[in-house]
């Protein structure tokens, strides 16, 4: 009851928690009212929903951040989120940068592509995650209205003209073949066909062929045709075109089990200029809602072209903070929206059913891939009954590894194989507490003490509770002693352990060295992916912690910034690497900071 005490101190404000298990941060949740929400934890298990009832067994700590509104919550839980990597927040599994086309905001614009939403004054249409369609995009846009995309500037005055105005695609501003007026006009016709007006344009250049053969012009007739024809194919292949003419987008959510698909449809001046799909994986528990709501952030929020409506499958957690904060990135008005009928409603349907054939094809990939693997998994598992005399076939193994510098930054790791399979969501990170140097042998025997005194504590409960059928620790004879003392010392000496020593690839085993497996051997192979397995986490986690370390310890070597100002920088940005992006400005806005000392830190990463 101690920690639910604690959380009765915490304040009623708009804030982020971080609920901990063994010193790892295992969620991170938002709210507009801190200790209401936490203490809800703290109800009766009857009424919480799966999610919560799991984190509820397994958490020993909170804490909070506190924060000015409801939207710089929400900003902040998504880069904790990021930062942690919490197992029960839901997690895109893949994002990308997707190309723009960029119309900078100079006396002669330049137009480039560009995969960086980072200049407020250009303007940016997109995004394309079609390169073939960008390609045309381009392509047709240069044979129209040749605008620059070199980096010439204005104020450097004229230059000799370089190749592409020799061959047609740029106008020559840069040496005074056009003029501003021109250029203009240009432009203006540009952003026309990247909103997808184009019709009027069509109009213009068809009244000019005709011009043009009625002075039996024919070559210069054939100009303007081959314009007007290279301009009806650009997007010819919509088949969808929606009434009103708007930018809006499409998301519908499909899932199955811990597996999620979210399909995206772009639509940019009334029609579908695009469509991505991205793979969620989905903790247990978690509710539609919040998926939805968790994409919507981390789709939009380095997006300059929020468009003023979004369609949903069903609205996410929190509606108004979140339309409140995409209304700030786009600069108006933003309505999320569920269409129940017409032409809107037809397209999400279209949406749906296409996130449902692309998690059809996820999860048929997935079981083919299980099938194929499952023979040689299985032939793996019954050589290491056969080699190390086991009782029963090792279907659930764990691996562990440690990781430091001299003793610096100390971490674990457990991994977990089941089947032969890795179990992502039953790995465990450790942050070794002990003090007393480069001891790895002491290191490892804490990391297992924790472990099972963690899996004995749980086993009443439900979460966790799956015993190992055998350990596996990356090393020789040191290595397994240390581990061997550790299950002494917890009254878990039946547990089967085995060292696997990457010289010679030896299987170390309470009975000493043995003679090492067949190189083609399937029970060799998974020892060796287990093993690796874990050095990998356990080392990503270690260069994690000491980049921390080492962003954390350059903020206490600017001149004036003490702990209490580091205090008000991170309550207020989040993360180091939210100070290290913000603007003086938005330094000078923390409380007691004089601008000397937010210039410092400015400067201090330029």
């Amino acid at each position: 009851m101690k920690l639910k005490e604690k959380v009765r101190k915490f304040p009623q404000k708009p804030g982020v928690y971080l609920i901990r298990a063994e010193g790892e941060v295992i969620y991170v949740g938002k709210s507009r009212k801190l200790r209401d929400r936490v203490l809800s934890y703290f109800g009766s298990l009857k009424g919480q929903s799966e999610k919560n009832r799991a984190l509820i067994r397994e958490m020993d700590d909170v804490d909070y951040i506190v924060t000015d509104s409801e939207v710089e919550a929400f900003i902040l839980e998504d880069d904790l989120i990021k930062e942690y990597m919490p197992r029960y927040n839901i997690q895109l599994k893949y994002n990308q940068r997707y190309p723009y086309v960029k119309l900078t905001d100079q006396k002669f614009p330049q137009l480039s592509v560009s995969r960086q939403i980072d200049d407020p004054d250009a303007e940016y249409f997109g995004p394309y995650t079609d390169v073939g369609a960008l390609r045309e995009t381009m392509e047709t846009l240069e044979k129209l209205f040749p605008l620059r995309n070199c980096n010439w500037e204005y104020s450097k005055g004229k230059r000799r003209p370089c190749l592409r105005y020799y061959m047609g695609r740029c106008l020559g501003p840069c040496a005074g073949q056009v003029t501003e007026e021109e250029y203009a006009q240009a432009v203006e016709k540009t952003k026309s066909i990247l909103k997808g007006d184009k019709e009027e344009i069509i109009a213009r250049l068809r009244g000019k062929m005709e011009r043009a053969a009625e002075e039996q012009n024919y070559e210069g007739a054939a100009k303007w045709r081959d314009k007007i024809e290279a301009l009806k194919k650009l997007g010819g292949k919509q088949k969808v075109k929606l009434k009103d003419g708007e930018d809006q987008d499409f998301i519908a959510l499909k899932e199955e089990g811990e597996q999620g698909i979210l399909q995206i449809f772009f639509v940019r001046g009334g029609a579908v200029k695009g469509q991505e799909s991205f793979e969620l994986d989905l903790p247990v528990g978690a509710e539609r809602e919040e998926a939805l709501g968790a994409f919507i952030r981390d789709f939009y929020k380095e997006s300059s072209t929020v468009p003023g409506t979004i369609h949903l499958s069903q609205l996410p957690q929190e509606v108004e903070t979140i339309e409140n904060w995409l209304s700030e990135i786009r600069g108006s008005s933003v309505a999320l929206n569920v269409p129940q009928r017409g032409q809107k409603k037809e397209l999400l349907d279209l949406a749906r059913r296409n996130a449902g054939f692309t998690l059809d094809n996820l999860v048929k990939e997935e079981g083919s891939a299980r099938k194929e693997a499952a023979p040689r998994s299985e032939k793996a598992l019954n050589q290491l009954r056969d080699e190390l005399d086991l009782e029963n076939k090792p279907r659930h193994i764990e691996g562990y590894d440690i990781s430091n510098i001299s003793g610096q930054d100390a971490v674990g790791s457990m991994v977990v194989f089941k089947d032969g399979r890795p179990s992502k969501s039953d790995y465990r990170k450790f942050k070794i507490k002990r003090k007393n140097g480069p001891d790895d042998y002491g290191m490892l025997k804490e990391i297992l003490q924790r472990r099972l005194a963690h899996l004995r504590k749980e086993e009443e409960k439900g979460a966790f509770r799956k015993r190992p059928d055998l350990l596996l620790i990356d090393g020789g004879k040191g290595q397994l002693g240390a581990t061997r003392e550790a299950l002494e010392e917890m009254g878990e000496a039946e547990l089967p352990v085995v060292g696997l020593a990457k010289e010679f690839e030896r299987v170390f085993t309470g009975d000493g060295p043995r003679l090492p497996l067949a190189e083609d051997s399937p029970a060799l192979h998974l020892l060796q992916r287990i093993r690796d397995e874990a050095h990998r986490f356990a080392v990503s986690y270690h260069r994690k912690l000491r980049q921390q370390r080492t962003i954390r310890s350059s903020l206490d070597a600017i001149e004036g910034v003490g702990p209490k100002r580091k205090k008000l920088l991170l309550r207020k940005f989040g993360s180091i690497q939210a100070v290290k992006e913000a603007s003086l400005e938005e330094l000078e806005e923390i409380p007691r900071l004089p601008h000397k000392v937010a210039k410092r830190i400015k400067d201090f990463w330029e």
